[in-house]
């Protein structure tokens, strides 16, 4: 072959070269590598905390932690909960999402919660409470739960509103803001009392 039909071909797949770097338009930046404000992250989480005695304070459950080390707080979601914060008294939480410091024992549930109370050990014949509400806060370690967002509460047939909710859970006392019940009296019956 002859060295001008060589250039001449050369010259001309450069041209179309061209062309084609032309049509593609901008190019994108690389991309950017940052630092994340996550520690490490796991999913399908079963977890047990302990105590510094060894014992038992919850199992949990979640479908995703983050460690965040910045406020050094587990974050989670789908989490379910059982929590025995005394031998007399055990509950079950699920909460769409939560943060719990490892060392503090603060909780903070949101996304919608429910507490139940799985009975106590000393009076099996007491029905269970059921909480439930948008957003829960409390410790673990002091076993306090608290409520600013309003909460339903069931137990038995009993239900009713509450404003907010204070709790011990070790104890099993509850306290309740702006309390409403519906209630429906028994029909009348007209009737002669003696």
């Amino acid at each position: 072959m002859n060295t001008r039909v060589l250039i001449v071909l050369a010259l001309i797949i450069a041209g179309i070269a061209g062309w084609f770097f032309q049509q593609q338009g901008d190019v994108t930046p690389p991309v950017n590598i940052e630092s994340t404000d996550v520690d490490y992250e796991a999913t399908d989480i079963k977890a047990v905390q302990t105590n510094d005695q060894g014992e038992t304070e919850y199992e949990l459950t979640a479908d995703s932690l983050t460690h965040n080390p910045e406020t050094n707080e587990d974050e989670m979601s789908g989490i379910t909960m059982n929590w025995e914060p005394s031998p007399e008294q055990r509950y079950r939480i699920q909460a769409g999402s939560a943060a719990i410091s490892q060392e503090t024992g603060e909780l903070s549930l949101s996304g919608g919660f429910t507490l139940v109370s799985e009975g106590n050990k000393d009076k099996p014949d007491v029905e269970p409470i059921k909480v439930t509400g948008s957003a829960l806060k409390g410790n673990t370690k002091s076993g306090k739960v608290y409520s600013e967002a309003p909460v339903k509460i069931e137990q038995g047939m009993n239900r009713f509103e509450a404003s907010s909710m204070t709790a011990n859970l070790e104890t099993g006392e509850y306290e309740f803001g702006q309390v409403a019940v519906d209630f429906m009296p028994a029909d009348r019956q007209d009737k002669a009392l003696f």
